[in-house]
């Protein structure tokens, strides 16, 4: 029997674009259909002007084991593997960049791609009980999906190759402490608590939600000088929008904001 290709979903309601990695009998390992949905999702969030910030979370015990590399084998040396050039990269690697947030809601096992893909979000929630590793080293790769560089921007040289030269597992108080991820709940917490975060953020101003989020990739691939020269006509642009306006009167009137994104 050839087991299951499994498959990524997603639902959307009150703002939040929920996106999930579903092949639990397989510690949803991926398979080549299973990564191309997830670009498809990418982007369907992005294009999706009812959905504001996004969750990934995953079915079963475990986020994600990596890839299923006999099924991936023939892709892995691939520059963008599976993604086409105007497709939004997983990784945020190259452009086009997602403009919207996404926040990764990790348990259980989480190892290789899994790690590269949270690296790649803007925060990341994990159950106590997850497991991290990227063991590429273990199997004669390098992980390409950005661990190489932003576990070393992250950690510091040292920590980032004490586990990417060995493979070793780490557990979450130790990837908090790397700066891996933000937030440690119990167990069965973490869809929730992301969730919340999500909401939190969908109840700010989209505009500026994404300004912030572009002026910050730019600070890191362009450096904080270019970054810091974009400010004035970014806010500029944002003091001429509505959402301003509202968030002047909702302050004014102390109630709570109701942005309409423009």
């Amino acid at each position: 029997m050839i087991p299951s290709e499994g498959s990524i979903h997603t639902q959307s309601k009150d703002g939040i674009f929920e996106i999930v990695i579903d092949r639990p009998l397989k510690l949803n390992g991926f398979t080549p259909k299973m990564y191309r949905e997830l670009l498809e999702a990418y982007r369907a969030f992005e294009d999706d002007p009812m959905s504001r910030c996004a969750v990934v979370t995953a079915n079963g015990e475990h986020f994600t084991a990596g890839l299923d590399l006999p099924e991936m084998r023939s892709h892995l040396s691939d520059d963008y593997m599976l993604t086409e050039d105007d497709e939004i990269d997983l990784f945020g690697l190259r452009p086009p960049y997602r403009s919207k947030p996404i926040i990764y809601a990790v348990k259980g096992i989480c190892f290789t791609l899994g790690i590269e893909l949270m690296l790649g979000a803007d925060f990341v929630v994990a159950a106590s009980n997850t497991r991290f590793a990227q063991i590429e080293v273990k199997r004669g790769l390098m992980p390409t999906g950005g661990a190489t560089t932003r576990m070393v921007s992250r950690a510091g040289w040292g920590n980032a190759m004490r586990y990417l030269l060995t493979g070793d597992e780490f557990d979450a108080e130790t990837a908090r402490s790397l700066g891996f991820i933000q937030e440690i709940v119990d167990p069965g917490e973490e869809r929730s608590c992301a969730m919340a975060l999500a909401k939190r953020i969908s109840d700010c101003a989209p505009i500026a939600v994404r300004a912030v989020i572009e002026n910050a990739r730019s600070g890191l691939i362009n450096g904080e000088a270019e970054a810091h020269r974009a400010f004035g006509v970014t806010q500029r642009a944002l003091v001429n929008t509505r959402d301003f306006e509202e968030g002047v009167k909702s302050f004014l009137q102390k109630r709570e904001a109701n942005f309409r994104d423009e």
